[in-house]
């Protein structure tokens, strides 16, 4: 009611936000802004007003980014529905420093464009001027919208529709989440001439393009990656004149997967199984989720009558690397006396993929199919059950060709061990 008051009187101030920063995946850090809860409430409030008022055909269909019904799914939609017809020169763009360099003046020049009250602008100018603390110190922001504030992806959205219009009246096809976009086109020359409208508009707007981070593509022989999934150039089948393309989760991607297993798995930690599962199982989940977008996108562009070339199954070593790593941690981790990776891998024959599927302990590899076709868990245990027979009696054949014995009494030892047998 307080806070209600203040702004019916309009005595409401902001307060600076507090500056702290995360490690970007080129090891650099980003800054981030966080206001006091009475601001975010505030900030709440107005973006629940003006929100709505910029999706009623304000904000264009192409720009996907924090943003109510769309997202990651609806930027690969459009990505693969050019792909498909044929735009394969692409410009991939990203704005230098686009949050921190936001020039003021021009953002709220836009803002007017679309907002008629005074106090609402006013409001908006303060928590673009509040500034922020670092070390106790107070520090003044002369450009820029924080992120972490609860208006600044919708600031960056109004500021960024003015490029989205311009690449439109220009008839330039273009897909933008944030502050990166990729433009499409048919020829060389088409590609070369949109990049240099939208460098234009850019600069227009008082911000920069990323050189280092912006380059063309000829999707007929180079790959790129865009929202966290590698899109890899066009190609034949082997005795066939059949072409398709492949999207893969990025390498970073795979490496953050088995860090978040990692950082889940903590041997310091004496708990159940069911609670080791219930640890890492929501990771496993949100990854594969992430992970089954491309599928979910075909599908939905196939509803509108497109045919797709996409290869979805390329990744599927990288999931089961995930998994036997994930049984790996999880057989140390259960392990209450005296946990050793030497302990774990003793159980590797009691705890195997059966158990761990037994148990609830969800299967990256199987989940991943299952979001796409409906894969039985049973089919999967049998699959991965015959597949480690063939691969352990192949190695033993490998071995028994070099004159190597790989029944040996440690290992016999150890198998006897595992199964709660005593040997002499």
């Amino acid at each position: 009611m307080e806070l209600l008051q203040e702004l019916r009187n309009k005595e409401y101030k902001p307060k600076p936000v507090k500056r702290v920063y995360i490690p970007k995946k080129n090891g650099a850090k980003r800054p981030l802004g966080i206001p006091i809860i009475k601001d975010r409430i505030v900030q709440q409030s107005v973006v629940n007003v003006l929100s709505p008022k910029f999706e009623d055909g304000i904000f264009h269909k192409c720009s996907c980014g924090y943003r109510p019904n769309l997202g990651i799914e609806r930027v690969m939609q459009i990505i693969l529905w050019y792909v498909e017809h044929g735009y394969n020169h692409i410009y991939d763009c990203d704005i230098k420093g686009f949050f921190d360099n936001i020039p003021h003046k021009k953002l709220m020049k836009v803002l007017t464009k679309y907002i008629a009250d005074g106090t609402v602008l006013d409001m908006i100018w303060a928590w673009l001027k509040t500034g922020y603390m670092e070390e106790g110190k107070y520090m003044e922001t002369n450009s820029g919208s924080p992120q972490g504030g609860v208006i600044s992806p919708l600031l960056s959205n109004v500021y960024l529709n003015e490029l989205d219009w311009e690449l439109e009246k220009a008839g330039i096809k273009f897909v933008r989440y944030c502050d990166d976009f990729l433009l499409f086109a048919k020829t060389k020359e088409e590609i070369q001439r949109a990049g240099a409208i939208a460098k234009r508009v850019i600069e227009s707007l008082g911000l920069e393009v990323a050189i280092n981070k912006t380059r063309f593509v000829d999707f007929n022989k180079d790959d790129f990656k865009f929202v966290g999934f590698d899109f890899k150039h066009w190609r034949k089948k082997k005795n066939s004149d059949y072409k398709y393309f492949m999207i893969e989760p990025t390498a970073e991607s795979f490496k953050d997967f088995k860090k978040k297993i990692k950082d889940a798995t903590r041997k310091t930690l004496t708990l159940s199984q069911e609670e080791w599962i219930k640890k890492v199982n929501p990771i496993i989940r949100g990854k594969v989720n992430y992970y089954s977008i491309p599928y979910k996108a075909v599908e939905k562009n196939k509803e509108y009558g497109q045919e797709s070339h996409c290869y979805l199954k390329s990744f599927s070593k990288e999931l089961h690397k995930i998994d036997a790593y994930t049984r790996q941690r999880l057989r140390v981790c259960m392990i209450h006396k005296h946990p050793t990776v030497r302990k774990g891998m003793a159980r590797k024959l009691k705890w195997n993929v059966e158990y761990f599927c037994r148990i609830k302990l969800i299967p990256a590899g199987w989940l991943y199919y299952d979001n796409m076709w409906g894969y039985p868990i049973e089919k999967y245990i049998e699959k991965q059950t015959g597949k480690n027979k063939r691969n352990k009696q192949r190695y033993i054949e490998k071995l028994k060709a070099k004159g190597i014995e790989y029944y040996t009494k440690e290992r016999l030892e150890i198998i006897a061990y595992s199964k709660g047998l005593a040997i002499t």
